[in-house]
């Protein structure tokens, strides 16, 4: 695909207040998620179920990144960020 990583303002808004090392390993790992041909091959992408089919969750350590793709832009849209266990209930 090797497109573009887009955040909404939800996440672009939680992403500005973690911690400097998080948020490093976070824009590492997007940046890696965008360069690849298939995203949603990454080891750490998981398709999501029942309400949230056709989105996917990234893992980086206690963190949870909720992305859907729209191919024909090329754009991964991250619809939310957060830690593990709070990601579906913001």
């Amino acid at each position: 695909m090797s497109g573009a990583v887009k955040l909404s303002s939800r996440a672009e808004k939680y992403y500005q207040k973690l911690p400097k090392k998080i948020r490093m390993k976070v824009w590492e790992e997007l940046k890696a998620l965008e360069s690849l041909p298939f995203p949603i091959q990454h080891r750490d992408v998981q398709p999501l179920v029942g309400d949230f089919k056709g989105f996917y969750r990234l893992r980086i350590g206690g963190y949870r990144i909720i992305f859907s793709m729209i191919e024909e832009e090329k754009i991964i849209a991250v619809v939310n960020l957060h830690l593990r266990g709070d990601v579906h209930k913001k």
